[in-house]
């Protein structure tokens, strides 16, 4: 689902698609997205904004997840309003969400991970669902990526391929 009240920095197919429908408060610690009505963008360096804003959902680089679990799993920082989910926003160019990754956001936080994936240019290419059966995308939309295509219809309704088992391509540069 495509999450309709954000105007993108970057072009109009790069909305931030939102995994479950209508959250009602969420967070956006990331450029590159204009909040909508029901959004907030900021960083998670100001947390008197982010307790003000009172988040359900916080929208991320795996980066800066990982480094807020570590932190929450430490004592070091809480936002009791988060109780819906967590957006993990990963790129073909860095680091995929890995099964380590989303067992120690979840041993963290205890809420739902989903993860969407980036181009070069930050525009979303693929994008997990409630279902967590692999990541949505369109065709030709995922540059960069290689894995299992699924084309039968998904759980959540959605009728787009999804990818499984999902590695960036390596370029003959980087491989060799």
């Amino acid at each position: 689902m495509w999450w309709r009240g954000l105007r993108p920095r970057v072009p109009a197919h790069d909305l931030f698609r939102s995994p479950l429908p209508a959250p009602a408060r969420i967070a956006l610690l990331e450029a590159g997205f204009q909040p909508g009505p029901n959004m907030c963008e900021g960083t998670v360096d100001d947390l008197p904004w982010l307790r003000v804003w009172a988040p359900e959902v916080l929208v991320l680089p795996l980066d800066l997840a990982l480094s807020l679990a570590d932190r929450k799993r430490r004592g070091l920082f809480d936002l009791p309003s988060l109780n819906t989910a967590i957006v993990v926003l990963t790129s073909i160019d860095d680091s995929l969400l890995a099964d380590h990754h989303r067992d120690l956001l979840w041993r963290a936080f205890g809420l739902p991970i989903f993860e969407q994936v980036r181009a070069s240019d930050g525009a979303v290419i693929a994008s997990e669902c409630e279902v967590h059966d692999g990541l949505h995308f369109h065709p030709g939309e995922v540059p960069g990526l290689t894995g299992e295509v699924v084309t039968d219809h998904c759980a959540c309704g959605a009728e787009t391929p999804r990818l499984r088992s999902l590695s960036p391509v390596l370029s003959r540069s980087a491989a060799g």
